[in-house]
């Protein structure tokens, strides 16, 4: 294909994928103007196609890696591979949305986007031609994001934060069409009002020691320019189920702390500032009797002024940077500030055990 037919290619996303342990079953989620496609893949829909049986199996190898790259396939070869067969579908039932009378844009909600309109598919092979074949079912076999947690306990959380609709939460993007292809990071809430970002919930537990962690910082006494982490309030569906936390919403430019230190950059004053303003930050939280807990240069966030700030506190811990044993306390977040300081002022003949 030249660059001119790829250039007329429709968009879509492909969101998320996983894969079976037992078999050689995969599946994937492609998002396209706010329509979500679920295309299943087995052996044992391709007949007469062993070379293309060969070929998706060694495209599962990649998936089941983790790498990006094994050989000369990469990752994305695996995505193009499974959704070019479907490109005229995408086109078919996923049209761009009508927009309202006098509108510039639509307007899409966390609701839109966690239960979204959907179609399911067998990616299937016959003669080594591929083929969609389309699954009529009412069920949508994606589940949002969500955690459980009882009622008396949610009763005591509402006490000292608010309780969100998904309806009532707006996906906001600079380019407000991407809404309809990517997952929420910046939604606005209270008409609009309130920025924050938005954090799905897999873990109860992780949940629940970020809830205790932000509930102490909403009752203390921390100075309220103090740049730490804090909760909006929680996304709950009919059913009670919590589907993420709104926190606060960082401007940064797309990077972690991680992300932004090597040895020749920033400056050595710019360094400096970041690990001062950092172990301020933890000793007041100190203060407040509250642990950071998960620390590493992941877990802290640049704003676009250059100020650092401290971010996850769902617990556990991350080998390298905090010892196990002492997870969860204040030994484990100075033992992870004294990591920082070697990361953030990481010598280039040094051998990098971050990297490890």
């Amino acid at each position: 294909m030249d660059d001119k037919q790829e250039a007329h290619r429709p968009r879509y996303e492909v969101e998320t994928y996983c894969f079976s342990n037992h078999d050689d079953n995969s599946r994937f989620a492609v998002r396209r103007n706010g329509v979500l496609f679920h295309i299943r893949v087995s052996p044992s829909q391709f007949v007469n196609s062993p070379a293309t049986t060969q070929e998706y199996l060694s495209y599962l190898e990649v998936l089941r890696s983790g790498e990006e790259v094994i050989g000369d396939i990469f990752d994305t070869d695996v995505y193009d591979w499974v959704t070019r067969p479907f490109e005229q579908l995408f086109v078919e039932l996923a049209p761009p949305p009508v927009l309202p009378e006098g509108r510039a844009d639509i307007t899409i909600t966390l609701k839109d986007h966690l239960y979204p309109p959907f179609f399911v598919f067998d990616l299937c092979a016959v003669d080594e031609q591929l083929q969609p074949h389309r699954i009529e079912t009412d069920f949508s076999p994606y589940f949002p994001p969500r955690v459980w947690l009882d009622d008396d306990y949610l009763d005591e959380v509402e006490k000292w934060t608010t309780f969100y609709d998904p309806a009532d939460v707006v996906l906001r993007f600079g380019n407000p069409e991407d809404a309809l292809f990517k997952p929420p990071r910046k939604v606005l809430v209270n008409d609009g009002k309130t920025a924050c970002f938005f954090k799905p919930c897999y873990s109860t537990v992780q949940t629940k020691n970020e809830l205790e962690a932000y509930r102490k910082i909403a009752s203390s006494k921390l100075d309220p320019q103090l740049r730490i982490c804090r909760l909006f309030g929680l996304v709950t569906d009919d059913n009670g189920a919590v589907l993420g936390l709104l926190l606060t919403y960082i401007d940064h430019n797309g990077g972690s702390l991680a992300s932004s230190v090597d040895p020749h950059y920033p400056s050595p004053s710019t360094k400096k500032g970041w690990v001062d303003e950092l172990e301020a930050a933890v000793a007041e939280l100190h203060r407040a009797g509250i642990v950071w807990g998960d620390v590493k240069a992941q877990n802290v966030l640049v704003d676009r002024e250059d100020h650092v700030w401290i971010t996850d506190f769902g617990g556990g811990y991350t080998e390298g940077w905090v010892e196990r044993e002492r997870a969860g306390t204040v030994e484990g977040d100075l033992a992870g500030l004294a990591r920082l300081r070697e990361f953030v002022f990481q010598d280039a003949s040094q051998d990098r055990w971050w990297t490890r």
